[in-house]
């Protein structure tokens, strides 16, 4: 929940405007490249081919880019492929900026100069607003970034969820939050972290940027995702003196304490009504003592008064006296015993229903939630989740962000789970725990279907639990922008079943998401995820999970190049496997092995491995796995110079993706396909199958398979003799990866080199 402090009374006129939107963010970069340049809309218009008043609206953020146009522009004005991936974001959903202000916001005034003259006066890159929680930090770095992103052209915001419950943010995803601020689309975010950090360089330089990072841990989480662009103004929150900033980047602190008395009741006034304060200024004052002068507080012990209108304030003070007595007594360990009274009178002071909402979802492990996550948790129908939702954000005991989204203020999510943890609700709360697993269960079940609907190892989970509603995907983007979306909160759901007994969800949930983690790459919580997976499958003697979790993880890190550790994982896999005897881990791990050996250029154990694994596969009948492998053993055969095997293996792993219409494995089984044609001289059709497999990666979205099938493409053209051909192509193949793909991209640069 932000820390609310409300409207400014200083004399700043109304709401600052909208949040920017993706298509007003390429509108602003394409406007300052055109100015750059020096060109006019009519002479871009000349470069280009397109209207100079399309442009113009375009600039304006009125009409979202069609590719077409962003092709157009980004080559007339060499922009290197940013315009292009700025348009993917325009024609998406938009992705959420900066938050709104909050709407009662008093004082601050000299702390707002204060970060004028920082920001503006002195120029400091990196400002940090330092206080004690719940004393208003995010509620006034929100009102002050609102009121002057005028002044900027793009504002970007993380919450760095540094006290929440959970793991605080990563620096991988404080930089994918801040890409997809900038407007790059999921699929197009970096693997590695140093990539992210590369490319939003790259995307910042040359603009007026302000980044805002609510609630840091400390400056080790902060100082990997610093951009340190010239133009870049950073302003942190923090419950700690970032010190390390100070030393190391010449960070400038602003110092927040809790409102002046006078102040807190000027904001308990605003909230409450001018007449009711000035009729009751004793009552008001207590409460604002009682309160700390804490602003989160302040709103919520405001809130209350405000829905009794029949009581005096002076009565309600009294009431929040006598629950902070009853904390007392109940030695409550916090210095400020008057602001968990204020938590505790509201909590008490709600419907039934709406209590057991709140303390339901301080279970919830992510940073954010849906309704539809709420819902989960209360077996509740998502429409009325909508309505209890509603009331706690009334209650200023959650905040809505966007439209899709809630989360907690972190003290308040402590208290939630505080409540939850009671012993009474121990049945409540594991039928809770067991409801919202298992949603997410079937959510990623269900979006694994969608994702690749040809592929046979899909299962069915039959009839979900009374009380979950299953989420459903119409399209593969509604089920990547889910998967996306919810990755910050999977490997803490893992774990919440993992605490709970729940020991096949706990592994199950990583498991069914591997197809979008193949496609999406997101490498910290496939990693984090799996690895909760394994302690659950062996927590839970559950051997098939324990196989398939050590194989998924097995290929992250063989992926990431830690091939001793990958190599461990899958021999462990096979073990399992044999043990429970031929089934579809056994033919996995296999090929992983196989994989393993052909990095290390053992190709004649490539082939055992890979062959091991066509047998496994074909007598159990398990198509996917069959043809996966067969097309590792063709490459294996091909370096081992054993031309007819490696078509003929090749061919037939095409010919059953084909089968299945599988687009994705269709370009996975003609890339090798080319590859091998190319070596024993039939370049024709390696050049054919380089078109066929850029068509079906491009079909199902796959930019790491696109630029494969593009690298061999140039191959094969340069070794028609065709140099200029091949150049511009591996250059397209470099685009597509430079900022996703190290070891591809230094693949392609190599070509680019030596073919000069």
């Amino acid at each position: 929940m932000t820390e609310n402090s409300g409207s400014a009374r200083s004399g700043e006129t109304g709401r600052a405007r909208p949040v920017s939107t993706a298509a007003l963010t390429f509108g602003r970069a394409l406007r300052q490249r055109r100015q750059a340049r020096g060109l006019a809309l009519r002479e871009l218009q000349k470069l280009a081919y397109v209207d100079k008043s399309l442009i113009s609206r375009v600039e304006r953020g009125l009409t979202p880019p069609s590719a077409e146009f962003a092709e157009a522009c980004d080559r007339a004005l060499g922009a290197g492929g940013a315009l292009i991936v700025l348009a993917e974001a325009a024609r998406a959903e938009p992705y959420v900026h900066l938050p709104p202000p909050p709407d009662h916001f008093v004082g601050r005034a000299e702390h707002l100069a204060l970060l004028d003259e920082k920001v503006f006066t002195e120029a400091a890159k990196v400002v940090f607003v330092a206080g004690p929680p719940g004393v208003g930090k995010t509620a006034l770095v929100l009102n002050w970034a609102n009121r002057r992103q005028e002044e900027f052209d793009c504002v970007l915001w993380s919450d760095l969820r540094g006290y929440a419950a959970g793991s605080p943010a990563q620096p991988a995803d404080i930089l994918d939050d801040l890409l997809r601020c900038v407007g790059v689309r999921p699929d197009r975010v970096p693997a590695e972290e140093h990539m992210r950090l590369a490319l939003l360089r790259g995307l910042l330089r040359g603009q007026r940027t302000l980044v805002v990072l609510d609630n840091a841990l400390d400056s080790h989480q902060v100082r990997p995702v610093l951009p340190g662009t010239p133009d870049t103004t950073v302003l942190i929150t923090s419950r700690r003196r970032l010190s390390g900033l100070v030393v190391g980047t010449g960070a400038v602190q602003v110092s927040l304490e809790p409102l002046q008395d006078l102040e807190a009741a000027r904001l308990m006034a605003d909230l409450i009504g001018d007449e009711r304060a000035a009729g009751d200024p004793e009552g008001v004052g207590s409460l604002v003592r009682l309160c700390a002068a804490l602003p989160l507080a302040v709103n919520i012990a405001a809130e209350r008064v405000a829905t009794h209108p029949h009581q005096s304030v002076g009565d309600l003070a009294r009431e929040l006296v006598a629950e902070g007595r009853r904390l007392e007594l109940l030695a409550v360990d916090d210095d400020a015993v008057g602001v968990r009274a204020a938590f505790s009178w509201s909590y008490r002071a709600l419907e039934a229903d709406t209590a057991r909402m709140f303390r339901l979802l301080g279970l919830h492990p992510g940073p954010r939630f849906t309704a539809g996550a709420a819902a989960a948790l209360a077996g509740l129908p998502e429409h009325d989740a909508r309505r209890l939702l509603d009331k706690l954000v009334q209650a200023h005991l959650v905040q809505q962000v966007g439209a899709r989204y809630y989360r907690f203020h972190d003290l308040l999510r402590v208290y939630a789970a505080g409540e939850a943890a009671a012993a009474r609700w121990r049945e409540e709360r594991q039928a809770a725990v067991s409801r919202l697993t298992h949603w997410y269960l079937y959510a990623a079940n269900a979006a694994s279907w969608t994702l690749t609907p040809a592929r046979d190892h899909h299962i069915d989970l039959g009839p979900a639990p009374e009380g979950v509603e299953p989420l459903r995907f119409a399209t593969f983007d509604e089920a990547y922008i889910w998967c996306t979306s919810e990755m910050p909160s999977i490997t803490g759901v893992a774990r919440l079943a993992l605490d709970h007994g729940l020991y096949e969800v706990g592994w199950r949930l990583p498991v069914e998401l591997f197809d979008y983690h193949l496609l999406g790459r997101p490498w910290q919580t496939w990693i984090s995820s799996h690895e909760v997976a394994i302690e659950s499958a062996e927590a839970g003697g559950d051997l098939g999970g324990l196989a398939w979790s050590a194989i998924n993880l097995a290929e992250a890190h063989r992926r990431r190049g830690d091939l001793d550790r990958a190599r461990d994982l899958f021999g462990r896999a096979v073990e399992l496997s044999e043990e429970i005897g031929e089934n579809p881990s056994l033919g996995w791990a296999l090929v992983g092995l196989g994989n393993i050996a052909h990095e290390r250029e053992d190709y004649a154990e490539a082939v055992r491995l890979a062959g091991q694994s066509v047998e496994v596969n074909t007598r159990i009948g398990y198509r996917l796995g069959e043809a996966t492998a067969r097309v590792h053993l063709g490459r294996a055969y091909r370096d081992l110079g054993e031309r007819d095997q490696a078509l003929d293996h090749g061919l037939r792993a095409f010919e059953a993706y084909a089968k299945d219409a599988d687009q994705h494995g269709m370009g996975f089984a003609l890339v090798p396909l080319a590859r091998t044609c190319h070596r024993f001289g039939d370049l024709e059709q390696a050049l054919e199958y380089c078109e066929q497999a850029l068509t079906a990666y491009r079909n199902c979205g796959d930019v790491w398979g696109q630029a494969d099938a593009l690298d061999e493409r140039g191959c094969a053209l340069a070794a028609r003799g065709q140099a200029d051909e091949a150049m511009a192509v591996w250059r397209d193949a470099l685009q597509l990866v430079m900022d996703l793909d190290d070891r591809k991209a230094s693949v392609l640069r190599g070509r680019l080199e030596g073919a000069v």
